[in-house]
């Protein structure tokens, strides 16, 4: 992951914020914090070992290729595109369109959770039908932008000495920083249950829709978290084919 895109990760997140103002996993101070002494904590001397390496190494060789780097950029921005769009209509439980076989990943839409979902009038079944759509909804947005961001790293690694550092880089960040996020991810659901039964105790009339209404916006604000790394990426292919 760039360093742009890491230093955006917690603090400068839509979704981090979203979490906070909900009182939820993530400190308003916390998000507010300096990203660089959060992040030297979370790294121990091995990380550091494959950090420096990553840093200091020679760059890999670039592999000759059939498309030139800004030919590689527009393909991976088209992938960027596509892939956000399917995962936007998965979230919104819209008809995703016909699938693309091979490529990126494919999402994963259950008809059956989407139906129960927009019957407004459905009775109360609880929580639980909405924790069951949030761990499908992360479970198609893993899927989908894991291998996006692989086929993404390999475009920028192909493309200079120099993008291929960054690449090796973007491995060891995606182990450590990665993991923080799902670490924080891990919690979501636990603090979706808690505003569902403060709603619950306010006996809102309308209690599943309101609570569909104010998980939507996190959803999306989700999907744009994760997909820092991969414009981060991005972003660095772009200003190399540029200058």
């Amino acid at each position: 992951m760039p360093p742009a895109a890491a230093a955006g990760l917690l603090g400068g997140s839509a979704f981090i914020r979203l979490l906070a103002a909900w009182g939820g996993a993530v400190p308003a101070a916390q998000a507010r914090a300096a990203f660089g002494e959060r992040l030297s904590a979370w790294f121990d001397w091995t990380d550091a070992i494959a950090l420096s390496s990553a840093l200091g190494g020679p760059a890999a060789p670039v592999p000759p290729g059939l498309w030139s780097p800004a030919e590689r950029l527009a393909t991976e921005e088209r992938e960027l595109a596509r892939v956000r769009q399917q995962l936007l209509a998965h979230l919104r439980g819209e008809p995703a369109g016909p699938r693309r076989t091979g490529g990126a990943a494919r999402v994963a839409v259950s008809p059956r959770v989407q139906a129960r979902l927009a019957a407004e009038g459905a009775e109360d079944e609880g929580f639980a039908l909405h924790r069951q759509r949030y761990l499908a909804a992360q479970k198609a947005m893993d899927n989908a932008i894991g291998s996006l961001r692989q086929r993404v790293r390999d475009a920028v690694a192909a493309a200079s000495p120099a993008l291929a550092h960054l690449a090796t880089l973007d491995v060891v960040m995606e182990d450590v920083v990665g993991a923080q996020a799902r670490s924080l991810l891990a919690q979501v659901p636990s603090l979706l249950a808690q505003r569902y039964e403060r709603l619950q105790a306010e006996a809102a009339d309308d209690l599943n829709p309101r609570f569909q209404r104010e998980l939507q916006p996190l959803l999306e604000a989700e999907l744009a978290f994760r997909l820092q790394p991969v414009e981060g990426l991005l972003d660095a292919l772009r200003q190399a084919t540029t200058s």
